[in-house]
């Protein structure tokens, strides 16, 4: 018997803690609703219009997305899509360049998915002048003088 209320508490302690946990889940942006995040955490006005075409056209503004293998094995993570060849690490593998675990980019919080996506931009940059060019939507969607545009109506 003293087992079985034992088990009972212990069971119902678990699920307290679990209940009363806070936790993190994805969450769909509006267009709108990304610009203004996007704004509060300090991308430049015109760049916001890029960055939000670009998370429109690799995530449709899903921040628990994680895409197919690539052509290497690589998945790409969350609203930006940020790869986890060299960016941010699945399970027990060494940090990559953003330090992070390709999860936390995979949640609702997406002011470390904006860090990393800076971090990536910032690399791009240095390599061929133009660092929304890591995004492979970037050049058929997102390069034209209309995605200025693109959040007008926000």
């Amino acid at each position: 018997m003293p087992s079985t209320l034992f088990r009972a508490v212990s069971t119902l302690a678990l699920l307290s803690v679990l209940l009363l946990s806070p936790t993190s889940k994805a969450k769909i942006f509006s267009k709108c609703e990304l610009a203004q995040k996007l704004d509060s955490l300090g991308a430049t006005k015109g760049d916001i219009p890029t960055w939000v075409c670009i998370a429109e056209h690799e995530s449709r503004y899903n921040s628990s997305v994680v895409g197919p293998p690539n052509w290497d094995g690589s998945r790409d993570h969350g609203v930006f899509q940020i790869n986890d060849r060299y960016w941010c690490y699945v399970g027990e593998e060494a940090p990559a360049a953003c330090g992070l675990p390709c999860s936390d980019f995979e949640d609702d919080d997406i002011a470390d998915d904006f860090v990393c996506a800076r971090r990536v931009f910032r690399a791009t940059k240095k390599r061929t002048g133009n660092g929304f060019t890591a995004w492979a939507v970037y050049a058929p969607h997102c390069a034209g003088p209309s995605t200025k545009d693109y959040v007008n109506d926000c």
